[in-house]
């Protein structure tokens, strides 16, 4: 049996994170992009993405995925700008912190919706 989304208050606020979240990354890379303080709150918009994620019950797929994408480019951003320009750390940082998201949530996500994928 698909379970399906419903408002409450734990969902609302997972809501209002992930469009903070959003809404920050945004306007961070839109005003100061490669800045010291973009660094930050590109760190605090992937943070506020995944405090979504937490509270946002049950966390379909569709979210799930765009989510880890989203905080693994951020880290690899932040990571990249605040070594200097090394590609190479940026790019292990975004694929050990994709691994991470995926190994906690995205990879229970999946096993819980496999049996309906079908009906």
């Amino acid at each position: 049996m698909k379970k399906t989304f419903t408002w409450s208050v734990s969902n609302g606020f997972a809501v209002l994170l992930l469009t903070v979240g959003t809404i920050l990354a945004i306007i961070t890379l839109g005003i100061s992009f490669g800045s010291p303080i973009s660094v930050d709150a590109m760190v605090t918009a992937a943070a506020l993405w995944l405090a979504g994620v937490v509270f946002l019950h049950p966390a379909p797929v569709r979210i799930l995925i765009p989510v880890i994408t989203l905080v693994s480019l951020s880290l690899g951003y932040a990571t990249y700008f605040s070594t200097s320009g090394s590609w190479l750390l940026a790019i292990l940082a975004t694929i050990i912190t994709a691994i991470i998201s995926y190994g906690f949530s995205l990879r229970k996500s999946i096993r819980q919706h496999h049996s309906h994928w079908y009906d």
